[in-house]
């Protein structure tokens, strides 16, 4: 294997994240960026037309041509096969939209059908007037740039659609990955209902597969076709492996049969977290590359020479998650490197504000942490990572002051909005008259990570995991309290971590303080959250407070990596970029007004 090195050039996007980097096929040098403001949580979108360009010592550079706005984060980007200054984007509010690069400002068309985020795009390179979306709502859409509605859909998952792409090789022939697991290969000639028990033409309209491979036990994230080899196909996912598939048995089989099947030919092991991008080198049928949650890209060959590596390449300087590569058309090295990378993280000296993947383990000083894998349905929480902000806390203990309650028999914490539970179990942990209620939203498997976290840091004993939902009934997060009764079953000490980024919410989070907090002098909320929340967002949480009975005791920021702390001022949103952002998290302090 090659010693790994930098990407040739780097551009820097303040404030918006990349999800989706494509190379023009009409020029060599233009590339486009899909991103996200708020690493597409909350917020809009942009896209990025970009050029590569000579720099300084014959090295390369990226230049910034121009950005379009979006109302909403930008997934993935298509170019058009027909039009060199036109491409297709799809977005996380369900639209696509159809840009014309000569043009400023607007797209030229757009389009609304699908429910859930739109969240890739793909332009049939033999069928040039056509282009598919997938959705999180289970449907792949077919267009035609000339049309205002689309002219096919295809109900082919159950759940989220990651993936879409039109066969190089046959024009009515796509391929589809999913949370499901598997991928599947339609044939557009016969788009007829599938049949069987999970589904029907009315409630369960699944179209009809020509193969479904069970490609892995967890969610299949990326998959693309061989461009030399028909029905060879490569997949990604979750389980940090990538798979090569021999389908070729489709083209002997009948084209409405249902098969199921597939030959895995190949598994590259390696990744150390979820793979989110895989493409096939356009030059050679053996080459392939990826980019992974782990902050790589990697090189790989299906077909290495007689005891050599399939891992040919490590790309590595990324410090954010790697969430897209694209291969250049027209250039081809010696090394298969010429790819573009795009990541989460747009600069490479970012400081991450979260950690870990979902159903990943975290290690901190404490055993290892299950990451919470939530449900689809509960995918807008945000809670699969240990949040910058729940690490301050467990840090630094410490400024939770609980050393005030010494005196007492029975100190009561809740954590709200647990995740993990790192807070939590770090409180139990330390302070030995402490009991924990560490509470999140009832989703089942982030209950169950968060109890199995608790119960394998031999936590249980005195921290209790509820399952609550924001300004419910309060009686499930009092009752461990009932069975050690010691004065009040309300709380002395609340702690939350990165709960304030959804404003929507903020008034039933308030309530359930308001509800759960003892009625003493000496009793506080503790609040820590990264500037990714916003300044603004911020702001107006604690101007609600004080219409609660609340107050802000004090409010600073606290530099994450230096310690050092500075008052809090909302008018920094004015001058500070996204690098600055991540350095800091704001602490606030509420009691009884």
């Amino acid at each position: 294997m090659n010693p790994a090195r930098p990407p040739p050039a780097v551009l820097q996007t303040p404030g918006f994240a990349h999800y989706s980097v494509a190379w023009s096929p009409f020029h060599n040098s233009r590339i486009a960026l899909a991103s996200a403001a708020n690493f597409g949580l909350v917020g809009n979108g942009r896209l990025h037309m970009v050029s590569l360009i000579p720099g300084v010592g014959g090295s390369s550079a990226v230049k910034l041509d121009k950005q379009y706005e979006t109302q909403d984060g930008i997934y993935d980007v298509a170019w058009s096969e027909i039009h060199e200054n036109q491409l297709v984007t799809g977005s996380g509010d369900g639209t696509l939209k159809l840009w014309d690069i000569l043009l400023n400002d607007f797209p030229i068309r757009s389009w609304h059908e699908h429910s859930r985020e739109v969240f890739s795009v793909d332009w049939s390179n033999i069928k040039k007037d056509t282009f598919a979306s997938s959705s999180w709502d289970g449907n792949v859409k077919l267009w035609t740039p000339e049309l205002p509605r689309s002219v096919t859909t295809l109900h082919a998952h159950l759940s989220c659609v990651y993936q879409a792409l039109f066969s190089p090789h046959q024009p009515d022939i796509l391929a589809t990955c999913s949370t499901d697991g598997t991928m599947k290969i339609f044939d557009l000639r016969s788009p007829a209902y599938a049949t069987g028990p999970a589904t029907n033409s009315f409630t369960h309209p699944l179209s009809n597969a020509v193969l479904t491979v069970p490609a892995s036990g967890t969610e299949l994230l990326s998959l693309d076709w061989n461009k030399y080899r028909p029905f060879v196909l490569a997949t990604a996912g979750v389980d940090k492996m990538v798979k090569v598939w021999d389908c070729r048995m489709v083209q002997s089989a009948n084209m409405s049969a249902q098969a199921i099947g597939g030959v895995c030919e190949i598994q590259l092991p390696g990744h150390e977290y979820a793979v989110r991008k895989v493409q096939w080198s356009p030059h050679r049928p053996d080459i392939l590359a990826t980019a992974s949650y782990d902050m790589t890209c990697r090189i790989w060959s299906s077909n290495p020479s007689a005891g050599g590596s399939r891992l040919l390449q490590v790309h590595d300087p990324h410090t954010e998650f790697a969430a897209g590569c694209s291969w250049s058309l027209y250039d081809e090295e010696d090394d298969p490197e010429d790819i573009m990378s795009a990541s989460l993280h747009t600069l490479y000296d970012y400081i991450p504000i979260s950690h870990s993947t979902p159903g990943s383990i975290f290690t901190y000083t404490i055993k290892p942490l299950q990451i919470p894998d939530t449900q689809a349905s509960n995918w807008s929480l945000h809670a699969s990572s240990i949040w910058q902000s729940s690490l301050h806390i467990a840090d630094h203990i410490e400024y939770l002051q609980l050393d005030r309650f010494s005196d007492r028999k029975v100190l009561r914490v809740l954590e709200l909005g647990a995740g993990a539970g790192l807070p939590s179990i770090m409180i139990t942990r330390t302070t030995p008259n402490a009991v924990v209620v560490a509470s999140d939203y009832p989703d089942e498997s982030l209950i169950r990570a968060l109890s199995d976290n608790v119960r394998r840091n031999h936590a249980s004993d005195r921290c209790w995991t509820v399952p609550y939902a924001w300004g419910n009934d309060i009686s499930p997060l009092l009752m461990p309290a009932q069975q050690n009764p010691q004065g009040s079953t309300l709380f002395d000490i609340i702690v939350a971590a990165d709960t304030l980024w959804n404003p929507e919410t903020h008034v039933q989070f308030i309530n359930t303080l308001c509800m759960c907090l003892n009625h003493t002098p000496d009793t506080r909320v503790h609040i820590v959250a990264g500037l990714h929340t916003g300044r603004y967002t911020l702001q107006s949480f604690m101007n609600d407070v004080v219409m609660h009975k609340l107050q802000v005791e004090r409010v600073v920021e606290r530099e994450v990596m230096d310690g050092v702390q500075r008052p809090w001022d909302v008018t920094r949103a004015e001058i500070e970029d996204e690098r600055e952002r991540r350095k800091w998290v704001v602490w606030m302090v509420l009691r009884w007004a």
